[in-house]
C-alpha cells in the first residue's frame, strides 16, 4: 500500500512541475547575452529578437522607437533583461499568444496599489554574479541613509518606500557596490547580481563588515564569519577548522588542544547548537575534536549568536551557529581540491540547467591508514564525510532545496581477528521550498531530520547509544515596511533517544537494558523588529514550545535519598509528562550618530535534551542524550546584555563591546563516582542546582588594508551551586577562565602570498588539588577539600601560516600551497594534572596499586601537542 501511494505521489508530481515548467506559450526564462550603449529602443528590441526567438509588439505612441537606452546582460534570463528595459521606460509588458506586448502601465487595482503610506514595493533575489548562489545578508538602502534591509537566508529581499526616484544602494562585503536609479511607481520586482572587488577580497577579515545590520538593528550578540576567508587562517594538521577560528572570537572558549567542546558565556558543553541547513549535529568532532565535523569549504554562510537569539531556532541555553552551505554554480562547473599528508578532499559543483538549477557536492577523507600503514598494520582508522545540496527553481516565486551531510570515524583494531574499538557517524538532512506569496510575504518550509550514534565495540558485545529527530517546520517572514518586518511560524519535532545498551553483536540479545525514551515537541515563535524613530528601534518575540514525553519507556522514581521509590511502565503512546514555557526575547537599539550605537537585550531560553556525562576529558566520547522529564526538570537561562558599536569609517576600525549576565535554574552536575554507564537508574546519579556567570567582551577589528585582523579580550565568570555538592557552597565551573586574549593578524605581502598569525592566551581552568595528604598502609593518600578550588597552568600558543598563489596570474585554473606552524614556539598546555600515581627507581611513573613499598605522591601533567607544522596543497579548476 505504502509502494502504490509512493509510485502516485511522485506520478503527480512529475505531472504538476510539467505543467509548471511548460504552461507559457514562449521561453522568458532562455538566457541571452546583450552589451548595449546609447541604442535605440528598436534596435534593442531587435538584438533579443536575434538572440530569443521572441516576438515584440508596441504602439509609436506608447515607445519612441528612436529613444536611447543602455542594456547590459551575460547569459540572463529574458525575462530579468525585460524587467530592465521596462524599469527603464517606465512601461509594461504582457505575454500574448506568441508575442510580448509592450504596453502603458495600468493602474493596479490590488498588489500595485500604494499601501496606506503612499508606497510601492521593490523585492527580488540577490546572487553572486559569477556562480549565481544567493546573497546571505546582503545590503538594500536608499544612498546616503540608512532606510533599507538585509536579504534573507536565501538571498531575498523586502523594501517598500515612497513613490518616486531612489538611488538604491546594493552592496555586499568583498563585492562591488551597485547602485540603480529605480523611478519607483509600482511594486517591482528587481533581481541584482554582484560581481567580487578583487582587491578589496584580497583584504577583508574572515569577519563581515556589516554596517548596516550592526548599526540599525536590534540584533545583539551576533557574529557573522566569512566561509572563504576563512582558509587565511593558520592551520591544525593541514586544515582549518571552525572551531579553532572560534577560539579567536570573544566569549567562547574552546576546552583544549584536540577538542572539539566550547563554552559559550558560562554555558556548559552541551548547551550549544550546531545547525546545517537547520538540521542539528549532535557531535560536530572528527577524531574526538582534532578536527571538526564542519568543513569550511562547503559553507557560504555561518552566524554565531551568543545572546538574544532567533525565536525561530532555539532550545539551547548559551549559542546557535546557524551554518547554511553552498546551493552550487548556477553558471559553471568548477572543481575544488587539498590534499595534504593527513587528510584530502574534493568538491564539485555546477549547474543542472544553467541560471535555473544547480548542485554541490564535497568529499573529505583521512590518510591515517597508509600514514600509519607500517607502524600500526592492525589498525583500521580513518574518517570520512559527504555533504552534497541540490536546488531547483521552479519559477519565479518558487525554489525547492535538498541538503544532506553525513560524516563518519572509525578507530578500530582488528589484531585478534575482530574488530574492536569505537566508531560514531553524523547524518543530517533538509528538504525546504521558499515560495514568495506577494511583494510583502516570503515563507520557507522545510522537513529536516538528523541522527547521531555511538557505538564501543569488543569481540562479542556492541555498546551503543544513539538520538535521532525529524522536524517539520515552516515560517512566514513579512516585509511590512522598511521600519516594521515581522516573523512567524511553528515547528513540530519528534525525537528519540538511546541512552546506551549493551547487545551481543550476533544475536542482538541485550546484555543490559537502559530504557530508551521518546518526546514530541510543539513550537510556535513570533518576532517583530519596528524602528520607533529615526534612531530608536525595538525587536520583540516570543518562543512557546510545548513538550512532551511519550512511551512506550521504563521511568523509576526517587525519593530525597536517591533509592528507587516507584517504578512506571508507560505503553506505546502514552503521554507522561508535559512542559509549556513562554520564553520572551526583547532588545533594543539606540544610534547615537552615524557611526555608533548602544543595544541591550533580554531573553529567556530553555533546553529540553542534555548530554550526560561526567568526564572533562577532551577524549571521551562515550555520549548519553537525555530528554527532560520525570527526573530531569527543562533547563533554564534568563540573559540580559548590554552593548556598544562604533565605526571608524576612514580607518576601516570596528570596536565593540557587550557585557552580560546569565542566570541559570536546573543546571546538572554529578554525585561523586557517578556510574553512567550501562546503568538504568543513571538519573539517581544527577544533581541538579543553579549557575551564573558574568562578563565583558571586547573586539576590536580591522576589515579592510594589507594588514588586516582582530584584537579580542573577554573577562568573565562563571559559578555553580548544586545541591549535595560541595558543601551546598558555589564554586567555580571547570570552564571559569576570568582572562581570555586572543590576536589574529593576516598581512597581505603581495597578490601572490599572505602571512598570517594567532596568539591565544587564557587563564586556566578550574580543577581540584589535594589540600593535604595522610599515609595509609605506607601510602600517601591525597585528601581533597573544596570542589575547583586550584588552576591548571596558563594556556598560550602561537600559530603561523603562510599561503602562496603558484600562479602569476589569475587564471580560471588555480593552486597553491599553505605552510602552516601549530603552537611554534612549542608550548606544554597540560590538560590535566593527576596526584595517585608514583615514581619508580626506574624513573616510571605508575599508580600505587602497581607498586610495593612506600614512595612519595609525584604530579603528573598530560600534554596533548607540540609544535606541529604542515603543508597544504589546494587548487580550483
Amino acid at each position: 500500500m505504502a509502494r502504490k501511494f509512493y509510485s502516485l505521489f511522485v506520478f503527480f508530481l512529475c505531472v504538476f512541475f510539467w505543467n509548471l515548467l511548460s504552461g507559457q506559450d514562449i521561453d522568458l526564462s532562455k538566457k541571452i547575452t546583450l552589451e548595449l550603449r546609447d541604442v535605440s529602443v528598436e534596435d534593442a528590441l531587435n538584438e533579443i529578437t536575434l538572440q530569443s526567438g521572441i516576438s515584440f509588439s508596441y504602439s509609436s505612441n506608447v515607445i519612441d522607437p528612436d529613444e536611447k537606452i543602455s542594456l547590459s546582460a551575460k547569459d540572463e534570463p529574458v525575462e530579468d533583461v525585460l524587467y530592465s528595459l521596462i524599469q527603464q521606460l517606465g512601461l509594461d509588458y504582457s505575454v500574448v499568444e506568441n508575442k510580448v506586448v509592450i504596453k502603458k502601465p495600468k493602474k493596479r487595482k490590488s498588489t500595485d496599489k500604494k499601501d496606506n503610506k503612499g508606497r510601492f514595493t521593490i523585492n527580488g533575489y540577490i546572487k553572486d554574479k559569477v556562480t549565481g548562489e544567493s546573497l546571505i545578508g546582503a545590503t538594500v538602502r536608499i544612498s546616503g541613509t540608512s532606510t533599507g534591509t538585509i536579504s534573507n537566508s536565501y538571498g531575498f529581499y523586502s523594501l517598500s518606500l515612497p513613490e518616486g526616484e531612489h538611488d538604491i544602494e546594493f552592496s555586499y562585503i568583498g563585492y562591488l557596490k551597485n547602485t540603480q536609479i529605480i523611478n519607483l511607481n509600482k511594486n517591482i520586482r528587481f533581481n541584482l547580481s554582484l560581481g567580487y572587488n578583487l582587491e578589496l577580497l584580497k583584504e577583508v577579515t574572515i569577519i563581515a563588515d556589516e554596517t548596516l545590520e550592526m548599526l540599525e538593528k536590534s540584533q545583539m550578540s551576533q557574529m557573522k564569519i566569512v566561509p572563504q576567508n576563512i582558509s587565511k587562517m593558520p592551520e591544525f594538521a593541514g586544515e582549518v577548522g571552525l572551531i579553532k577560528t572560534l577560539q579567536t572570537l570573544p566569549g567562547i572558549k574552546t576546552h583544549s588542544d584536540g577538542s572539539a567542546f566550547f563554552f559559550v558565556r558560562g554555558g556548559s558543553k552541551d548547551q550549544n547548537l550546531i545547525l546545517i541547513d537547520e538540521a542539528p549535529v549532535y557531535n560536530h568532532a572528527h577524531l574526538f575534536g582534532y578536527y571538526s565535523v564542519i568543513n569550511p569549504d562547503v559553507a557560504k554562510d555561518i552566524k554565531i549568536y551568543k545572546g538574544d537569539m532567533p525565536v525561530s531556532q532555539g532550545d539551547r541555553l548559551s549559542s546557535i551557529i546557524d551554518i547554511r552551505t553552498k546551493e552550487g554554480n548556477l553558471n559553471r562547473f568548477e572543481i575544488n581540491g587539498m590534499l595534504n599528508p593527513f587528510i584530502y578532499k574534493l568538491s564539485l559543483e555546477g549547474p543542472f540547467a544553467k541560471k535555473k538549477s544547480s548542485f554541490y557536492a564535497s568529499f573529505r577523507h583521512s590518510n591515517f591508514n597508509w600514514l600509519y600503514r607500517n607502524a600500526a598494520p592492525n589498525r583500521n582508522l580513518y574518517l570520512y564525510d559527504l555533504t552534497a545540496k541540490a536546488n531547483i527553481r521552479i519559477s519565479k516565486n518558487d525554489r525547492i532545496y535538498y541538503s544532506f551531510f553525513y560524516g563518519k570515524d572509525n578507530l578500530m583494531n582488528t589484531e585478534t581477528g575482530s574488530e574492536g574499538g569505537i566508531r560514531w557517524d553524523n547524518l543530517a538532512s533538509t528538504l525546504r521550498w521558499n515560495h514568495i506569496y506577494n511583494k510583502k510575504l516570503f515563507s520557507n518550509t522545510m522537513i529536516f531530520g538528523s541522527r547521531y550514534n555511538y557505538e564501543l565495540l569488543s569481540s562479542e558485545t556492541i555498546w551503543n547509544s544513539a538520538i535521532q529527530n525529524i522536524n517539520f517546520k515552516t515560517d512566514f517572514t513579512w516585509y511590512m515596511s522598511p521600519e516594521n518586518n515581522f516573523k512567524f511560524g511553528f515547528n513540530l519535532n519528534f525525537q528519540n533517544f538511546t541512552p546506551g545498551n549493551l547487545t551481543y553483536d550476533t544475536t542482538s540479545f541485550y546484555i543490559s537494558q537502559v530504557p530508551k525514551n521518546k518526546s514530541r515537541q510543539t513550537v510556535f515563535y513570533a518576532d517583530n523588529e519596528y524602528d520607533i524613530t529615526s534612531k530608536l528601534s525595538l525587536r520583540a518575540g516570543f518562543r512557546l514550545p510545548i513538550w512532551t514525553n511519550v512511551g512506550p519507556t521504563t521511568v523509576f522514581m526517587f525519593d530525597e535519598d536517591y533509592n528507587v521509590s516507584d517504578t512506571l511502565v508507560f505503553e506505546e503512546g502514552d503521554a507522561y509528562k508535559t512542559f509549556v514555557n513562554f520564553d520572551p526575547r526583547i532588545s533594543l537599539k539606540y544610534r547615537l550618530d552615524s557611526t555608533s550605537s548602544i543595544k541591550c537585550s533580554y531573553g529567556i531560553n530553555h533546553q529540553y535534551v542534555q548530554l550526560i556525562s561526567n568526564s572533562i576529558s577532551p577524549f571521551t566520547s562515550l555520549e548519553v542524550w537525555l530528554p527532560s522529564g520525570t527526573n530531569i526538570k527543562p533547563q533554564r537561562a534568563d540573559q540580559v546584555a548590554l552593548g556598544y558599536v562604533k565605526y571608524f569609517h576612514k580607518s576601516h576600525f570596528e570596536f565593540t563591546a557587550e557585557a552580560y549576565y546569565k542566570y541559570m535554574r536546573n543546571q546538572i552536575d554529578y554525585e561523586p563516582h557517578a556510574n553512567l554507564l550501562l546503568n538504568p537508574l543513571m538519573e539517581g546519579e544527577l544533581r541538579f542546582g543553579d549557575a551564573w556567570s558574568y562578563g565583558l567582551e571586547i573586539m576590536f577589528k580591522r576589515t579592510q588594508g594589507k594588514l588586516t585582523g582582530w584584537l579580542a579580550y573577554t573577562w568573565s565568570r562563571t559559578f555553580k551551586k548544586i545541591e549535595g555538592l560541595n558543601n551546598n557552597e558555589p564554586f567555580p565551573a571547570f570552564y571559569d577562565r576570568p582572562h581570555d586574549f586572543s590576536i589574529y593578524l593576516s598581512w597581505q605581502v603581495s597578490k601572490r602570498s599572505n602571512l598570517s598569525a594567532t596568539w591565544v592566551y587564557y587563564t586556566g581552568s578550574a580543577i581540584t588539588t589535594p589540600i593535604g595528604y595522610y599515609d595509609y598502609q605506607g601510602y600517601s593518600v591525597p585528601l581533597y577539600g573544596e570542589k575547583n578550588n586550584d588552576r591548571l597552568p596558563d594556556y598560550h600558543r602561537l600559530d603561523l601560516s603562510y599561503n602562496l598563489r603558484l600562479n602569476r596570474r589569475e587564471r580560471r585554473f588555480v593552486h597553491s600551497l599553505t605552510f602552516a606552524v601549530y603552537n611554534f614556539y612549542n608550548q606544554e598546555n597540560p590538560v590535566s594534572i593527576n596526584f595517585n600515581k608514583m615514581e619508580t627507581k626506574n624513573g616510571e611513573f605508575v599508580v600505587p596499586a602497581d607498586i610495593y613499598g612506600t614512595h612519595e605522591i609525584v604530579t603528573t601533567q598530560k600534554y596533548l601537542l607540540g609544535v606541529m607544522p604542515s603543508i597544504t596543497y589546494k587548487f580550483k579548476i
